[in-house]
């Protein structure tokens, strides 16, 4: 019998009255009403009814199964919930008795009556939206299961109130702790939360299921996904589900295609769920579609933000911006402009920041759209207009009354930085002449950066407003555009000069001083930063410095060491916040590193250093002895060799990004060093000196020759290839060239042999040594070649921006069958096709292929990951027998990575590599899976290991307790 449930009005009880007039409860007085205490005295005796500690004492648990009882409870937590405001929920009494409200919850909604299971899902959904964040102050893990076990109910009424509560408590995950998200993700993992909601989601007709339907299963799997990398592979690899969710973007109305945006932005933060996007173009023309100003701000809102996951990568940046660039530029550009939408604005300048990183076609599209207007008056709002652009000083614009986008202004000056830093003379020809507002936004950034410069300004900056606003005027210093870099130079030096050659000795002293100190001390890496910033504008414009170039060299020398130490160390993001908006969700699979690098003190030091050292007057900067070219003659080289020149050549061999590495090669070319040396490269430099498999003679005027390999030199320097025409058989041959036949290639007679034999040595090796007296002549061969990167180091020009670093690659001689090097008609290997694929790779790249430990990897099934693996394994065996140096190294690291990642196949790799005999690789996969040594041995999948192999892994499990301080 149901017990009869009073409808009269208790009074506050005598211990809560209490409670408000006294002690600690006075606070609270204003806050906790009689109609609170009441709803809460009616709840506590609800409560009371089901809730009980079912030993007698500890934790209390949820045991009433009736009904009836349940629901008086859930209208008593209804009522209760309702009544409370944000400040109440601060109070201990009402979190005493919402951490009471959340066990029943927890219980309640295990049952099976549907009823009371609609009752509990909207009253979990009310509680947890009046909690908000601060849910995550309470034990939520198991309302997370009970929750997420009614998403695949049949009754919507039960599952979408359900997925909504869900969605508001993983919400608030966003920025807890690790284990916090681990312990979650483990409850939705046992109770099937994602296979739920993709179902939900694959089964959804317009039809039969109401919209709210559809939205609350998005959200709550975009939530997922947003936070736990493992649940991205479950929704890319899943074809259906990817083409149910492009029709509901294609064909829904805007509130679905904005959530469905928002989902796409979670997924494509693993780098093959990104991909997987961009190879559906009628979905990616729809994205830059939903940017324009006919959708609502909402939808033209997280489209950006979906842009903006898609370019973090240089993959989806190439692909996004190959052919989708025009809508996409047209959508920035008007988020952009309109400036009474701080939101939508904010997000198409974070959109133009990662969309302009690159050179490419859509940096005319940009101009031709007026950029340099558009950033021009974000900065200046409404008021602004053509003739009062060369009035507007920064000054002015930071007095302005524009509170709510002042903190565009480092958006705009990054923004106008990659502009300048990719532009050329054509590009600004588009604009007509227009270049009023460009030549405003120089002068307003190089007035704000020269003002940073002056000791006693009486403007007081922050960092973040110093460091975008340097940056932006160094790239100006950087511009192919000569329109650019004259007028950036012009409006710095106006300030610069009149402060004498003091101003730039204080910067090297300072430097000094902060990078010589004892490395106990801490040290100012902003001020470093600061000081390297402002160094290299000034040694840029200025050709005729007053620095004490072997002074110069010794600091900045000192502070490079100390940056590939990593004793100085700052990132960008530690100085310039604006750049953190990229990503709150956890990126996986693959990303790309910045062009500077993490270390931008390491990018600005190198940066300094290149442009001291090669403003010199062809005299050897250590003897002072004439030079033709270069900067240290060849008696003086060893000096340098010693000492910084042999740690710049060992940092060619650290993990460093494109940008430092291709100012080191350019600091080494200035002592004669020149190119990105590597393994390959330097293995073919025996094939340089021998003739026996030569099939080329290069005839010079003087009568002298050089022997050379036409299949190198059509993959690393054809033009020294003349047409199949105009080659000239000779006519000898010997039994073993009965297929072959030498050919002449007479040469131009203004080709120096010396440059032509260093022109060899680098199409060879990658990498020569040219002395100062025959610079020249290989410069003017190098151009002819297109020998590009030589030439750009020999002429003494800056790094291209986010230019790649030449890598050394023979695979273009790969197809060409008649370029065969070897003797025999088939080479029998002892591999699969597999392996031998990867070797021939080798070969020619001198990398093997990897298989990257990504999403696709961990999903894979045993047999999957082992039929990967086994290349590598035959591979390492191979190379014992054949003596190819590295290869057994670079298999050890591949399997190595992948059984880390995953330990699906490491038994069977294990038995393997030991039928092989490649004890290394079975020592890296012992070590993966030793740690399961007691559930492998119980399951009983350790019999197919030999006692020998078992043994070791036995061995490596006792280590790996030692090493826990656990016992076997």
């Amino acid at each position: 019998m149901r017990p009869a449930f009073s409808a009269s009005k208790p009074s506050p009880s005598g211990r809560e009255k209490g409670r408000r007039k006294g002690g600690g409860g006075a606070a609270a007085e204003h806050l906790l009403t009689d109609q609170v205490l009441t709803l809460r005295t009616r709840l506590r005796d609800a409560l009371a009814l089901g809730l009980t500690k079912s030993d007698g004492h500890g934790a209390k648990t949820w045991q009433s199964t009736d009904a009836g009882i349940q629901s008086h409870v859930l209208k008593a937590v209804a009522a209760f919930v309702g009544s409370l405001s944000n400040e109440a929920l601060r109070l201990a009494l009402i979190k005493e008795s919402i951490s009471d409200v959340l066990l029943a919850l927890e219980g309640i909604l295990k049952t099976k009556n549907v009823s009371v299971l609609i009752q509990a899902a909207d009253v979990s959904l009310k509680l947890v939206s009046s909690i908000g964040n601060s849910i995550r102050q309470y034990p939520i893990l198991e309302m997370v299961s009970s929750l997420s076990c009614q998403l695949s109910a049949e009754q919507l009424r039960i599952a979408v109130p359900c997925a909504s509560a869900l969605t508001c408590i993983l919400n608030s995950l966003v920025t807890a702790r690790a284990s916090t998200q681990a312990e979650i993700w483990v409850a939705l993992e046992k109770t099937d939360a994602v296979a739920s909601v993709i179902s939900a989601l694959q089964n959804y007709t317009h039809d039969v299921h109401p919209l709210n339907y559809l939205t609350e299963m998005i959200s709550l799997l975009r939530s997922i996904l947003w936070i736990w990398p493992s649940s991205r592979y479950h929704v890319w690899s899943n074809c259906n589900l990817m083409a149910k969710l492009a029709q509901y973007c294609l064909s829904a109305e805007t509130t679905v295609a904005a959530k469905i945006l928002k989902l796409y932005a979670a997924l494509a933060l693993c780098g093959n769920g990104a991909m997987i996007l961009l190879k559906d173009e009628e979905l990616i023309c729809k994205v830059g579609d939903l940017m324009g100003r006919s959708h609502p701000i909402v939808t033209r809102i997280e489209a950006l933000k979906l842009c903006q996951v898609l370019l973090r990568s240089s993959r989806g940046y190439n692909q996004l911006m190959a052919s989708h660039y025009q809508p996409i530029v047209q959508g920035i550009i008007d988020a952009m402009s309109e400036i009474d939408e701080s939101l939508l604005v904010t997000e198409g300048c974070r959109t133009a920041l990662l969309a302009l990183r690159y050179y490419g076609n859509h940096h005319r599209c940009f101009w031709s759209n007026s950029i340099d207007e558009v950033l021009y008056k974000i900065l200046a709002g409404h008021c602004s207009s053509e003739h009062q652009t060369h009035q507007m000083r920064h000054g002015d614009l930071f007095n302005k009354d524009y509170k709510d986008i002042m903190n565009m202004h480092p958006y705009v000056w990054d923004i106008l930085g990659y502009l300048a830093v990719h532009c050329n003379n054509e590009y600004l020809s588009v604009r007509k002449r227009k270049n009023s507002f460009l030549q405003a936004l120089i002068s307003c950034v190089c007035s704000l950066a020269t003002d940073l410069t002056q000791r006693n300004s009486s403007t007081k900056f922050s960092k973040e407003d110093q460091e975008p606003a340097l940056r932006a005027v160094l790239m100006m210093l950087l511009s192919p555009s000569q329109y650019i870099f004259s007028e950036a130079s012009s409006k710095f030096l106006e300030v610069v000069v009149p402060l004498g050659d003091e101003y730039m000795n204080i910067l090297m002293s300072s430097l000094e001083s902060n990078a010589t100190r004892n490395l106990t001390a801490s040290f100012d890496c902003v001020k470093i930063m600061t000081n390297l910033m402002n160094l290299a504008c000034l040694v840029i414009v200025q050709s005729n410095h007053s620095l004490s170039k072997r002074n110069a060299v010794d600091v900045l020398s000192t502070i490079i060491k100390e940056c590939l130490h990593n004793h100085l160390y700052i990132t960008r993001a530690n100085i310039a916040s604006h750049l953190q908006f990229c990503f709150d969700g956890s990126s996986c699979c693959y990303l790309t590193e910045e062009w500077e690098g993490e270390n931008v003190l390491l990018f600005y030091g190198l940066m300094v250093l290149y442009n001291v050292l090669r403003k010199v007057s062809f005299v050897c900067i250590h003897c002072k002895k004439n030079l033709d070219a270069g900067i240290v003659c060849h008696d003086c080289r060893e000096y340098y060799n010693e000492g910084f020149i042999r740690v710049l050549e060992h940092a060619f061999c650290q993990n460093l990004s494109p940008g430092p590495k291709s100012y080191i090669a350019h600091i080494l070319s200035l002592f004669g060093l020149c190119g990105f040396p590597s393994k390959l490269g330097g293995k073919m430099r025996s094939a340089l000196c021998d003739n026996e498999l030569v099939d080329l003679e290069l005839l010079l005027a003087d009568g002298s020759s050089l022997s050379a390999h036409a299949a190198i030199l059509s993959a690393r320097c054809p033009k020294l290839l003349p047409s199949e025409k105009s080659l000239v058989r000779d006519g000898k041959s010997s039994d073993e060239w009965s297929r072959r036949s030498l050919y002449h290639v007479r040469m131009s007679d203004r080709v120096d042999s010396h440059a032509l034999k260093k022109i060899l040595e680098y199409a060879y090796t990658g990498f020569v040594t040219v002395d100062d007296d025959i610079v020249k002549p290989v410069k003017t061969l190098a151009k002819y070649c297109h020998l590009k990167s030589l030439r750009e180091m020999l002429q003494k020009e800056q790094p291209r921006w986010n230019s790649d670093c030449p890598r050394y690659d023979l695979t273009a001689a790969v197809e060409p069958a008649e370029d065969s090097f070897s003797f025999a008609e088939a080479i029998r290997v002892p591999v699969g096709w597999e392996a031998l694929n990867k070797l021939v790779q080798w070969f020619y790249s001198g990398e093997l292929p990897r298989v990257p430990p990504d999403c696709r990897w961990k999903n894979m099934s045993a047999e999957e990951q082992l039929s990967r693996l086994k290349p590598y394994a035959e591979l390492s065996s191979l190379a014992e027998f054949w003596f190819l140096e590295g290869v057994k190294e670079e298999s050890l690291e591949v399997v190595a990575s992948c059984l880390n990642s995953s330990t699906n196949a490491s038994l069977d790799t294990i038995s393997f590599a030991a039928n092989l005999g490649q004890w290394e690789l079975v020592d890296a996969a012992i070590g993966s899976v030793a740690h399961l040594y007691p559930r492998l041995r119980d399951s009983g999948q350790l019999e197919q290991l030999d006692e020998d192999v078992l043994n070791m892994l036995r061995a490596e499990y006792v280590r790996y307790l030692q090493h826990r301080g656990g016992s076997y």
